[in-house]
């Protein structure tokens, strides 16, 4: 399943690469399919890196949170809004 902001399902992103291979112009593709010419070269360049894997949904959450908000710093927020409410 895609995540909520992707604009193609797996197999809107198989019908990008074979229409690569029957000869379209990338930008015939992305204008057919409604995307960006960056977003054809991105799955274009995926699948010849990876294979038919390399066209599943990934998720989009971060690989890290290098700011996320310190134990501490939480547990005084949340304290803080249940004492005003």
């Amino acid at each position: 399943m895609s995540h909520g902001s992707a604009r193609l399902t797996v197999h809107g992103r198989r019908l990008i690469v074979q229409r690569h291979q029957q000869g379209w112009k990338q930008a015939h593709i992305a204008a057919a399919m409604g995307v960006s010419r960056k977003c054809v070269k991105t799955w274009i360049d995926r699948f010849a890196a990876e294979g038919e894997p390399g066209l599943a949904t990934r998720s989009s959450r971060p690989h890290s949170m290098p700011t996320k908000t310190s134990a501490e710093t939480e547990a005084k927020v949340l304290a803080a809004r249940a004492e005003n409410r």
